[in-house]
């Protein structure tokens, strides 16, 4: 959904803040492949030294720049101003980045920024409209749902039903017709399952992605 959003294709030149274990950053570079560029900050340094070991076992430097820093206080360093065509933020409090972002985001370049907090979201909502900066503000819920199947337990009084209709059909042959019901090898009534879906246990939080799109330059 994050590529689909930030229209990561190849060529295309995008920021993330919140490198973290480095898995959306190695489908992001994937996307951007050939030509793009994914500029990657990660706060915590042993984190961001492993992220960059993963990057070269996998083969992404050509793609990724990754650096330590701190995007709310010390902004994109080293990112071309005006020249990146998305950002994803994955921070505590993604407010704060905002303004640092306005410089490299181009106009008409989308921010994505995921929190597991609506409180999170409120605030940085609140920051993306101020002065009229950004627009078509949207907002995603990320909750999954996980459903399962299984066979409902056969209950004793549906097999009395069963063998009472089987008792009326031998009756009278007419009324067999248009119905089916499945027999054994020995001829006895067997009882087709009857399959339920059930939603199953969530082992996760919620969470929720922000979506906002720079406003042009003559807004």
């Amino acid at each position: 959904m994050l590529l689909v959003l930030l229209d990561a294709q190849p060529g295309r030149v995008i920021c993330e803040a919140g490198t973290g274990s480095g898995s959306v950053s190695t489908s992001f570079a994937r996307a951007l492949r050939p030509g793009g560029k994914l500029f990657t900050f990660e706060f915590h340094q042993d984190r961001q030294r492993q992220a960059v070991a993963d990057f070269d076992r996998y083969g992404l430097l050509d793609t990724i720049v990754s650096q330590h820093g701190d995007v709310c206080k010390q902004g994109f360093a080293n990112v071309p101003d005006g020249g990146v065509d998305g950002i994803f933020l994955d921070l505590p409090m993604p407010w704060l980045a905002i303004p640092h972002a306005d410089k490299c985001l181009a106009h008409g370049g989308r921010i994505v920024s995921f929190s597991p907090c609506i409180e999170q979201i409120d605030k940085t909502a609140v920051e993306f409209r101020r002065d009229g900066r950004y627009y078509d503000v949207r907002m995603f819920e990320t909750l999954a749902g996980n459903w399962g199947v299984r066979a409902e337990a056969p209950a004793k009084k549906r097999r009395a039903v069963v063998s009472s209709a089987l008792a009326g059909n031998e009756a009278d042959p007419s009324s067999s017709a248009g119905s089916a019901i499945a027999v054994d090898g020995s001829g006895k009534p067997q009882e087709q399952p009857t399959w339920l879906s059930y939603q199953m246990q969530m082992r996760s939080h919620t969470g929720y992605l922000l979506v906002a799109t720079r406003s042009p330059a003559d807004e």
